[in-house]
């Protein structure tokens, strides 16, 4: 049903603008016509793939305001034995539920889980969403603060484009739903990748 709404649109806007096309007394109107036809489902897309590269080459990929040296291990949203596995951590706290954390770490070369910990962390890594398929733009950002402090350490930030409003009211249509249509260039797509480039540039663990 989605697709037959879709079609049926752009059936009705083609046949308006080919009546107002064939309505034109001279050829500088039917120019003007042709040109507005053209431009009205398509400017702001195209001015908003424009305005994402301003945004992105402004703020897009990975910010290191400071790295920190000598980091056993950090908080995260979920603790994972991969940072203690591939990436050399000595172990990797999360959080079950607000205020309870958990801890994992390599005792006898086996992993092991630890409930109700008081953390050890001295770093967070965070995921910051701003905007939603609603809005024009919206962003996801990767960030690692102190966490006694509050400081900043880096950010790596991924900003995309939900399209102009043709392509929003198509998307409204389409089984799929809306999203996002185009997204900087200059950063990873994949959001694990993002994660793993601002960690390991910024987390500096001590070789054992």
């Amino acid at each position: 049903m989605g697709g037959l709404a879709v079609l049926a649109l752009l059936g009705l806007y083609l046949f308006l603008a080919t009546k107002l096309f064939k309505a034109a007394k001279t050829t500088s109107t039917k120019a003007i016509v042709l040109l507005l036809a053209l431009l009205i489902p398509t400017a702001d897309a195209i001015y908003g793939r424009i305005k994402l590269q301003q945004m992105c080459k402004a703020e897009g990929g990975l910010e290191v305001y400071r790295v920190a040296h000598g980091v056993e291990g950090f908080m995260d949203e979920s603790a994972d034995e991969i940072w203690i596995r591939q990436y050399g951590y000595q172990f990797s706290e999360g959080d079950s539920s607000p205020k309870i954390y958990y801890r994992i770490s390599k005792q006898n070369d086996q992993f092991v889980r630890e409930d109700n910990v008081t953390p050890k962390s001295e770093y967070q890594v965070q995921l910051k969403k701003i905007g939603s398929t609603k809005d024009t733009y919206m962003r996801r950002q990767y960030l690692i603060k102190e966490i006694a402090k509050g400081e900043i350490l880096a950010t790596n930030t991924q900003v995309a484009f939900n399209g102009g409003w043709a392509e929003q009211l198509i998307a409204l249509f389409s089984d799929a739903g809306g999203g996002a249509v185009a997204w900087c260039s200059n950063v990873e797509l994949d959001s694990w990748q993002r994660k793993i480039k601002i960690i390991i540039n910024t987390l500096k663990h001590s070789a054992r």
